[in-house]
């Protein structure tokens, strides 16, 4: 699944909330995280939207395992990765149920 280029500038300002990152700065940083996801998501057979909450979740979990949360971080990667096998395993998200 490809995204606009607006799918992606509203995720990334969305989810520099989530971070709680104020400035412009980290936009290059978080894009790619969001991309990193993504892809990920796409070798485990996940298919989704950015706009889907469950996906979007996965999204944010993502970015917190990798940006800058040490105390935190191998607790949001295991959620996120809990997240992605679930999602993996629906046929809901192109699992199991959809032939994959």
């Amino acid at each position: 699944m490809t995204y606009t280029e607006t799918e992606f500038e509203i995720t990334v300002d969305w989810l520099k909330d989530m971070l709680r990152e104020k400035s412009g700065v980290a936009d290059s940083e978080i894009r790619d995280l969001i991309e990193s996801c993504v892809l990920e998501l796409k070798l485990a057979g996940v298919q989704g939207k950015l706009t889907d909450p469950l996906y979007r979740q996965a999204v944010k979990l993502y970015a917190k395992a990798h940006f800058g949360y040490d105390s935190g971080s191998e607790k949001f990667l295991k959620a996120f990765q809990n997240l992605r096998d679930s999602m993996a395993l629906s046929g809901e998200y192109g699992g199991v149920g959809n032939g994959l």
